[in-house]
């Protein structure tokens, strides 16, 4: 006769699976002697599915075969759970936290070379290894970090650190190079980035600078006089800006230079007016805006319209006498996607500590906030920036809780928050002449110029949430920059690119490059 027996096949979570490799054996041994029978014992065994990563086990799989169906014999199979880990090349500094799938936090000590995150991954499901915190200093990458986990450990995952800041250039001084940067650097057309510097040049006056972004310097023109400002470059390849002194009553010029190098004064302001300490921009109508700021004898600055050709209008004049609008705009104007300019003063307002304005193309000046000092901030050198959600953020130079500044944001209706609030000391940044860039990433990034270790300076990101984290710390000397007063551009490639007014092989000043987290 023949008994049959009946095996019920489990996957994990209780699903049934298609039996693929799995062996199943039963032997079943029957004694016949005339028309008895009788049987003898009887088993069944699992051999595990080879290379699908699952183990499989037996639940009733012995027993004594009676004279009718077995049907109660369970095969469970369940996933392996295998590490995910992988190489590091590069750490040689603390604080490196990784993920997996955006858990699993795993902190790898300074100096290692391999890392296996805390807790495995079972057999057929996902890992995503990605950097959670970076270690000081240094900028970590994850290479072939993602995937499906087989029947085995993946030790595929490779992490590459590097340092995060590079020294690009120590200025030379003298008459055959520039010397003390002390405004914003931009990115050409030609890929190259241009700023000027206080002193240097063949007469001493100061220059526009060159240099690529592997650090090959040149000098692109020499003033006479003193440019204290960034540059513009429009669609022609020309660069427009100005300078705080020269021109033909002393007060400072509006230029125009071709991309070949060749000069040209286009405006000279007025004398007993006040000089152009900042830069310029080019607005929709193909005009330019400033402000000039330097206490003239009968105004505390003025925010100004020039055309191409050297056309000069005041649109505001900032009043010499006390009242609630600002005094000295240290700080040059962005406009609006309204279309209006904003900017800030270092002084004026309801409470004497600086302000931020709008002025519309036609004239009409309003004080969007007055800063009150104290928690809040106070005397900002830097203008403001248009966030990506509209809002406007900018430093302070004082304020705060700490009295060592302010990241702040205000809103187009004026309402102001104080993001962060630097502390100074050996751990982080003070005094922020620079004001903010934002990121590809929607953080911002800045400088301050004093504060950190040495008391040089830093460079900082704050995200919109208003956390902070030093980047890089300024140490001075021959082999850093020290003291950075400049805003920082984020180059094509993704870098963030700046200068330090001192420090360096000659103490000149130096253009320098961050790699962002």
């Amino acid at each position: 006769m023949r008994v049959v027996m009946s095996v019920t096949v489990k996957q994990h979570y209780g699903v049934l699976r298609r039996w693929g490799a799995l062996v199943i054996a039963s032997v079943v041994m029957a004694v016949l002697s005339g028309c008895d029978w009788q049987t003898t014992s009887w088993q069944t065994a699992s051999t595990d599915p080879p290379g699908n990563g699952e183990t499989c086990t037996v639940a009733n799989g012995t027993g004594t075969l009676g004279s009718t169906n077995v049907t109660n014999v369970v095969i469970t199979c369940s996933a392996n759970t295998y590490s995910v880990g992988g190489t590091i090349d590069g750490l040689n500094a603390s604080g490196l936290i990784l993920v997996d799938n955006g858990e699993d936090a795993t902190t790898i000590s300074a100096n290692a070379t391999q890392f296996t995150m805390n807790t495995g991954v079972t057999y057929g499901a996902m890992y995503d290894v990605t950097v959670q915190t970076q270690p000081a200093g240094l900028v970590c990458t994850v290479s072939d970090g993602s995937g499906t986990v087989g029947a085995g450990n993946v030790s595929s995952v490779s992490i590459s650190c590097v340092p995060n800041f590079t020294l690009l250039y120590s200025f030379q001084g003298g008459t055959g190079d520039a010397a003390d940067p002390y405004h914003c650097l931009i990115q050409a057309s030609d890929g190259n980035l241009y700023g000027t510097t206080l002193e240097g040049g063949s007469s001493n006056g100061g220059a526009i600078f060159e240099i690529t972004p592997s650090g090959d310097e040149s000098v692109f023109y020499a003033f006479a006089t003193m440019p204290w400002a960034c540059m513009t470059q429009v669609s022609t390849g020309d660069f427009y800006g100005t300078t705080a002194s020269g021109g033909a009553n002393g007060r400072g010029t509006f230029f125009e230079i071709s991309p070949s190098g060749t000069g040209t004064v286009l405006y000279s302001f007025p004398a007993g007016g006040s000089d152009p300490y900042t830069g310029l921009i080019q607005a929709n109508d193909g005009n330019f805006y400033g402000t000039t700021g330097a206490n003239g004898r009968d105004d505390d600055g003025t925010v100004f319209e020039l055309t191409p050709g050297g056309d000069y209008s005041v649109l505001h004049t900032f009043p010499k006498t006390t009242s609630t609008d600002g005094q000295i705009p240290y700080a040059g104007l962005i406009q609006g996607s309204d279309g209006n300019f904003y900017g800030t003063t270092y002084q004026g307002g309801a409470n004497d500590d600086g302000t931020v304005f709008e002025v519309t193309p036609s004239g009409t000046e309003t004080v969007l906030y007055s800063f009150a000092g104290g928690s809040d901030g106070e005397h900002p050198y830097a203008g403001v920036i248009q966030g990506s959600d509209g809002n406007f953020y900018g430093t302070t130079y004082q304020g705060g809780a700490n009295d060592d500044g302010t990241v702040y944001e205000v809103t187009p209706s004026g309402t102001e928050t104080v993001l962060y609030a630097f502390a100074g000391g050996g751990g982080d940044g003070a005094n922020p002449e620079a004001g903010l860039t934002q990121g590809s990433d929607g953080n911002f990034y800045g400088a301050t110029y004093l504060g950190g270790a040495n008391d040089d300076g830093t460079v900082f990101e704050v995200t919109p949430s208003g956390t902070e984290t030093v980047l890089h710390t300024f140490t001075g000397g021959s082999s850093d920059g020290a003291n950075p007063s400049a805003n920082l551009v984020q180059g094509s490639d993704g870098n963030l690119y700046g200068t330090t007014y001192l420090g360096g092989t000659n103490n000149y000043g130096t253009v320098f490059e961050i790699i962002p987290p």
